[in-house]
């Protein structure tokens, strides 16, 4: 009875007239990656405000920079 059923199986796959559709499939990526990272605008006036821009400025390159690599990972090699 097993026999039949493998065999029944092997005909009904080779099936011919039909044509494969393929289907792109979009990754689900997290709306929070998605969203863009602030970027201040901070007027500066002294040394210690520039100082604070640079480093807002340095944050917020490391924040899309840390999206851009999540986005790659969610993707993955193609």
């Amino acid at each position: 009875m097993r026999l039949l059923i493998l065999i029944s199986l092997i005909f009904l796959t080779a099936c011919g007239g039909t044509t494969i559709e393929y289907v792109a499939v979009m990754p689900d990526i997290p709306a929070e990656t998605l969203t863009p990272c602030p970027i201040s605008d901070r007027k500066v006036r002294t040394v210690n405000e520039l100082a604070a821009l640079a480093t807002e400025h340095l944050r917020s390159a490391e924040c899309a920079n840390g999206k851009i690599e999540t986005i790659a990972q969610i993707i993955g090699p193609q």
